[in-house]
């Protein structure tokens, strides 16, 4: 059976989707790989296959969806933003509203808290199962191994540092704030609040890694969210030799390099908890609490005062925090093993449907590669954020991850993928 997974945001979905479509290959699965330009064009032209849907978005995903229901595709739902939400629960409520569920075949989700605050919009709840994300099993010991590497070129390069972390994607977006507006406005409430206060967040975040270079021992590591605009920060600390901007890659071998992350209200805090990392989390006086995503708070020291934050940093010494690991496994299973409980579900919906697997017509490989080719060297406006959000994603990197876990157990099967284009990667089990 065929299974079409799409890459938006390298740095965090590409290397969980490197080793389940490997997981997968060993189960007699040929998974597809790619850019969304690419999987949106192989929707259409082949059949009998699972798409993996990362997100439904109201008005959206229906087009898609169609098209992969008169294709007699199966969609199964793994949510990239399902677990981190604002105080009100709108992000999640309207992800997973009553009209995805009665779209959807099959729903993976994060926690069993999720789980209770949706369960009235389920239209079959035996099409739901509370797995966790990939995501956060591969912050388990078992897969550091895939880290290791990049770590000690980290360490050997940087040195001691701290590493910021920031999440103004919607106040300093690369394409302006129009095209937040007009993009994200009817998915998300309050978005000319959240700009405004991404703007105060911003400016303080300036001021903030100024007065950590200065009064601190450490480099400081910056790491914008992929849909910010780099050019304030490298205009803010282009004279300032201990800030530097990076952004390539996956964000746990930084966390693992580093002892100490800053942050207003990223993700990462949870994904630095889970790796007992500290974590700081650094916010105006007064913030609006309904504009702030509530766990990654949960997962952190929360901080207002430069000289406090500073303090604390300069003596490695958190401010106490609450014991949220009850709380925060509810949102996230970490003690599930996701990988094996999603394949395993993969695996009965494979044995019902009885789809074998297709091979790309030639002259659907030939507009695959040039599409390929044309991004590649047409960089328009509009491709800026695209480009940044894959900004990783190639065969070097696709075959090293991969040669990785097959020099990692001795007694599994040998997957090779193969490179269609850059932008497009076939797994499967060649016996």
């Amino acid at each position: 059976m065929d299974i079409l997974i799409p890459i938006e945001t390298s740095s965090r979905e590409l290397l969980y989707k490197i080793c389940l479509c490997r997981f997968l290959a060993e189960k007699g699965f040929t998974c597809y790989l790619g850019s969304k330009t690419q999987i949106n064009h192989l929707m259409r032209c082949m059949s009998d296959y699972v798409y993996l849907d990362k997100g439904y978005h109201s008005g959206e995903s229906e087009k898609l969806y169609k098209i992969i229901k008169q294709n007699n595709g199966l969609i199964v739902s793994l949510d990239e933003e399902g677990g981190v939400d604002f105080a009100d629960n709108s992000t999640l409520l309207n992800r997973y509203s009553n009209k995805f569920f009665s779209l959807v075949d099959f729903t993976f989700l994060w926690g069993f808290r999720q789980h209770e605050l949706i369960r009235d919009n389920f239209s079959n709840p035996a099409k739901v199962e509370v797995t966790g994300h990939p995501r956060f099993e591969m912050l388990k010991p078992e897969y550091h191994y895939l880290y290791r590497e990049e770590v000690d070129k980290i360490k050997n390069k940087y040195g001691s540092f701290l590493l910021v972390n920031t999440n103004m994607g919607f106040g300093n977006n690369i394409k302006g704030d129009h095209f937040v507006i007009s993009n994200y406005g009817e998915r998300v409430n309050k978005i000319d609040q959240i700009i405004s206060f991404d703007k105060e967040k911003l400016s303080l975040y300036i001021c903030l890694i100024k007065e950590l270079s200065k009064k601190t021992k450490f480099n400081i590591v910056v790491r914008p969210h992929p849909e910010e605009d780099l050019q304030i920060y490298q205009k803010a600390f282009c004279d300032i030799k201990n800030i530097m901007i990076v952004r390539s890659g996956s964000v746990i071998p930084w966390l693992l390099a580093t002892q100490q992350m800053i942050h207003p209200d990223c993700t990462t805090a949870i994904e630095s908890f889970f790796l007992g990392k500290r974590s700081y989390s650094f916010l105006p006086k007064n913030y609006p609490k309904d504009l702030v995503t509530k766990l990654p708070i949960s997962a952190s020291a929360v901080y207002f005062d430069f000289d406090k934050i500073i303090d604390s940093i300069n003596k490695n010494q958190l401010e106490k925090m609450p014991d949220n690991n009850d709380l925060l496994d509810g949102y996230f299973s970490v003690r599930n093993q996701s990988f094996k409980m999603i394949i395993e579900r993969l695996g009965k919906i494979k044995k019902i449907s009885n789809a074998k697997c297709h091979k790309i017509l030639w002259r659907d490989q030939l507009w695959l590669l040039l599409k390929s080719l044309k991004s590649e060297f047409i960089q328009l406006e509009k491709q800026k954020l695209v480009s940044n959000k894959l900004k990783g994603f190639n065969w070097k990197y696709v075959s090293k991850v991969n040669e990785k876990i097959n020099l990692s157990k001795i007694d599994q099967i040998e997957i090779k993928p193969k490179y269609k284009n850059k932008e497009l990667y076939i797994f499967s089990c060649t016996k």
